[in-house]
């Protein structure tokens, strides 16, 4: 009897466990569900999906397979009529990444292999964080550095340093800096009729062009990102420019994410990069711990935690996610303007944005964490499930109340001054806390140590700040003032904010 193979959208590469062991007359399954095509989402991220399962699927039948690639309401239907078409005795596929998706496979009876497109199992993961103290990421990063055996010499940290986070962290230059141009391939005929196609029921501009669809697309990629890109990356990989949305990230979680690359050879890459004299230490470093530290940290606790966790609102957040938020619209914040205008038009926004304007300022407005996690998930082309949970939930809003992160990261106009450009254009003034030109990222920083909830409270590493708000002689003032900062905050007045 015939046996099939199940390949999701995020599992595109032939290059990992079990395809060398499969035999061509093994029926590959895709399906393109119903709510891939019409769900509201960025349509850079749903033109990115469609583009590369279908040029994925054209790439496996070169290799001899048999394709079944459909389209269906859900994936509950094409399987079932999969299986009425081919009659498989079974039904592998390599692991889900997120829980929900491994719940409806168990229920349709598909059987599961370990998922190959991490460097850690969740065996190992799940003994590396088991014991009385939950390490931090910091110390499982330096674990997997020794496990792996990354710049690592004698069992001690090349250059004698686990991280480079002073040279890392330097703002914006002044006069805004000069950054490698992104790497990019035009579209072809049909991925231009899936744009164009799109364009009319889904939100977001049309920057499919700078995004790999293909294995050979992401090939390029990753060599361009270690020659022109990594060598620039590390020092000012915490600052954001309003006139350039890309500096020098490298931009390899889209590949990555889909499958296209392992990051077995992205990290690879990078070593060789330094090794040759092509990239400092410090940039390659911060890369390492991004690809071998944080996103295996936020796999591997998806893995371990339950659907439970999505409800969990520490801070008691319950402001619903703005209309101007939803839609990219025009913001009367600077720093909220430049960063809805390069996710409306890319899709894409790096660390610093997501977390330093877009949560910062939802925790500060008291934004429902999870409305805010699932429309990064949807409107991100490297957004998933599995990223965004730890990232929003729990790093982003401390809406786990302490599981991924020892305190809120939360910060005022002053920060956002120090590291970007975004300010320069602002009616708004950084360092005012009162008045009509308060920053509301400042006044309601200040408010946050002030409004007495629990978690803040009792949280020791908040303790400076918490003093600070307190021994403030505008106190009061401020928390007048913090209605009116949500309301600049949201954006657009539609919704009432508390």
């Amino acid at each position: 009897m015939t046996e099939s193979f199940f390949v999701l959208g995020d599992q595109l590469s032939t290059e990992v466990a079990p395809w060398a062991t499969l035999s061509t007359s093994t029926v590959i399954v895709m399906i393109e569900s119903d709510v891939l095509l019409t769900a509201p989402r960025h349509r850079t991220r749903t033109a990115l999906y469609l583009a590369a399962m279908r040029a994925f699927a054209e790439d496996v039948r070169s290799l001899g397979f048999e394709v079944d690639y459909r389209m269906a309401r859900n994936f509950t239907e094409g399987l079932a009529v999969h299986r009425a078409a081919h009659a498989p005795s079974v039904i592998r596929m390599n692991h889900p990444r997120g829980r929900r998706a491994t719940a409806l496979f168990q229920r349709l009876n598909v059987e599961m292999l370990d998922d190959p497109f991490y460097l850690t199992s969740i065996e190992e993961f799940r003994r590396m964080v088991s014991g009385p103290r939950v390490p931090t990421m910091e110390k499982f990063y330096r674990n997997q550095r020794q496990r792996l055996d990354v710049l690592m010499v004698d069992g001690e940290p090349v250059g004698d340093r686990w991280n480079y986070d002073e040279e890392n962290r330097l703002p914006l230059p002044k006069n805004g800096g000069e950054w490698p141009t992104p790497w990019s391939r035009p579209l072809n005929p049909a991925e231009e009729e899936i744009v164009l196609q799109l364009g009319e029921t889904h939100p977001g501009g049309d920057a499919l062009e700078f995004w790999p669809r293909t294995r050979s697309d992401a090939l390029d990629q990753l060599a361009d990102a270690m020659t022109r890109i990594i060598p620039h990356f590390g020092p000012y990989e915490d600052a954001a420019s309003g006139e350039n949305w890309h500096l020098a990230h490298t931009r390899l979680s889209v590949a990555l994410n889909l499958g296209l690359l392992h990051p077995r050879e992205v990290l690879a890459a990078a070593i060789t990069a330094f090794q040759n004299g092509l990239a400092p230490l410090a940039s390659v470093e911060g890369f390492v711990r991004q690809i071998i530290g944080w996103r295996e940290w936020v796999w591997g606790w998806h893995q371990l935690r339950t659907d439970e966790y999505r409800s969990l609102n520490s801070l008691g957040a319950t402001n619903p996610l703005p209309l101007t938020w939803r839609s990219f619209g025009a913001h009367e914040m600077s720093c909220m303007n430049h960063t809805l205008g390069h996710l409306r038009d890319y899709g894409w926004t790096h660390h610093i944005e997501r977390l330093m304007v877009l949560a910062n300022a939802a925790t500060l407005a008291g934004i429902e964490p999870l409305a805010l996690n699932d429309w990064m998930a949807e409107n991100f082309v490297d957004g998933a499930e599995w990223v965004m949970e730890a990232n929003v939930l729990g790093m982003g809003t401390f809406a786990d109340g302490g599981l991924t992160s020892t305190k809120p990261y939360v910060a005022g106009g002053n920060y956002i001054k120090k590291m970007t450009n975004f300010c320069r254009d602002c009616e708004f003034l950084p360092n005012e806390r009162i008045g009509p030109r308060a920053c509301p990222l400042t006044n309601a920083y200040w408010n946050f140590f002030l409004d007495g909830k629990e978690a803040i409270a009792t949280n020791h590493r908040l303790a400076p700040q918490r003093r600070a708000a307190e021994q403030r002689p505008d106190r009061v003032e401020i928390q007048l003032g913090a209605t009116r900062s949500r309301r600049i905050i949201a954006g657009d007045g539609d919704v009432p904010v508390s």
